[in-house]
């Protein structure tokens, strides 16, 4: 279906106000799967399974939790804004989005004991697609047919963990998350007779499907070295698949071609999708001292589990990420120059679609920087800015290239003691 679709993708109609990304690569499946890191994970690459800080959340491992100080809480919200560019070997065109990344809280139990709550989306359908019929005995006994295909929605993570640190180099910690999501899909056959005006409606499709999951996750961070303030950590994530609660219901109404009024018949019905999430396994190095900072990850996903979708001819298959990523503060400690006490981030990403279109599957490579800024306001830590240029596709009969470019602004608060000090003076 995307197959026939690209020509047309790229002339259609941007975004509506409840579409928070744009691509016609989530046509199918749960949509475009987000990557759900912070805007300083972003500017690194995206690497952050053996990253740990007492004062920075990691959204990546809950082994991460146990860091936290035990007067320091951590609040932490993202938003991205995206430039797309697709382009097919006839067409072009481009879109702005913007969204939500995340909204996490981080708070103390206990010593060595963290727990964190998050919100973010895990998936984003947005797409807006017109075609008409090319065949001319089409044009010649019916009319032009025009077909549109319209999606929104996607599915959200709620998740709630805690991290507990064993021993002085070993923690481990588990949450669960919940999958909550909404995607519509809408599909309209309208016919433009050879004699006559207007237009009349052939066959209209309202697909309605509703998504929850109750899933767990696991991490272990463990500290291979440490000399003085440098110290190199190993991490590792479980997170569990499963089949997904998912409840699809579907109208569809068949009209008279040759009046403008009424349907002659009606389908309504209601069924359960067998999409299942994948098993996804994690495993990162990340070397932390005084001036430099840095990682690599990597991160299978069982996707291929679901197979190939008989009616489109999809196949999933099984994806490999990997990211890397360096920070560099020059001097944090520097009182006279401020953009000595700022981190500055590169990195790189390397992952796969988790869905193939006829037998040709969908890379993507991406290149990041970042900057981060300590403020010194009372109860604020710091403004984190990532920037990303990416792309996917390829230029070629039936597919397209995705060129991106994405900002990402995340404001870490009570990044310090101020939240729990007891006040001598009012």
């Amino acid at each position: 279906m995307l197959m026939a679709c690209v020509p047309v993708v790229l002339s259609a109609q941007a975004l509506g106000s409840s579409i928070n990304t744009f691509s016609p690569y989530s046509f199918y499946g749960i949509g475009d799967l987000e990557n759900p890191v912070t805007a300083a994970s972003r500017g690194m690459g995206g690497v952050g399974i053996g990253f740990r800080s007492d004062k920075a959340m990691n959204l990546q491992n809950p082994a991460s939790y146990s860091a936290i100080g035990r007067q320091t809480a951590l609040f932490h919200v993202g938003i991205d804004g995206e430039a797309t560019f697709l382009r097919s070997q006839t067409t072009r065109n481009s879109y702005l989005s913007f969204n939500v990344s995340d909204v996490a809280f981080q708070l103390p139990l206990a010593k060595g004991l963290g727990l964190a709550v998050t919100v973010n989306p895990y998936s984003s359908v947005g797409y807006r697609i017109t075609t008409m019929e090319e065949a001319d005995n089409v044009w010649e006994n019916i009319g032009y047919v025009h077909y549109l295909y319209a999606g929104t929605g996607g599915v959200n993570q709620i998740k709630a963990g805690l991290g507990y640190a064993v021993t002085d180099w070993l923690s481990v910690g588990a949450q669960l998350i919940y999958y909550q999501g909404n995607i519509r899909r809408n599909y309209q056959q309208t016919i433009e007779p050879v004699v006559g005006d207007g237009y009349y409606l052939g066959l209209t499709s309202d697909n309605q499907e509703q998504i929850s999951r109750l899933m767990g996750e696991f991490g272990l961070q463990a500290r291979l070295m440490k000399r003085g303030d440098r110290t190199l950590t190993l991490g590792l994530t479980y997170s569990m698949g499963g089949r997904l609660n998912s409840r699809i219901v579907e109208v569809i109404e068949h009209g008279p071609y040759f009046t403008s009024v009424g349907y002659d018949e009606v389908v309504n019905r209601s069924y359960r999708s067998s999409f299942r999430l994948p098993h996804t396994f994690g495993g990162g190095l990340y070397y932390q001292g005084t001036r430099w900072s840095g990682g690599v990850d990597y991160r299978f996903a069982g996707w291929s589990v679901n197979g190939t979708d008989a009616t489109t001819g999809v196949r999933y298959r099984d994806t490999h990420t990997v990211n890397a990523g360096v920070q560099l503060v020059p001097k944090a400690g520097d009182v006279r120059k401020v953009l000595n006490r700022w981190a500055y981030r590169l990195g790189v990403r390397y992952s796969q679609y988790y869905m193939a279109f006829d037998g040709h599957n969908i890379d993507e490579t991406t290149v990041t920087v970042g900057v981060g800024i300590p403020l010194g306001a009372r109860g604020v830590n710091a403004i984190d800015v990532g920037f990303e240029y990416g792309m996917r596709g390829v230029v070629a009969p039936g597919l397209i290239r995705e060129n991106f470019f994405r900002v990402s602004i995340g404001l870490s608060l009570f990044g310090d003691d101020y939240w729990f000090m007891k006040y001598k003076y009012d």
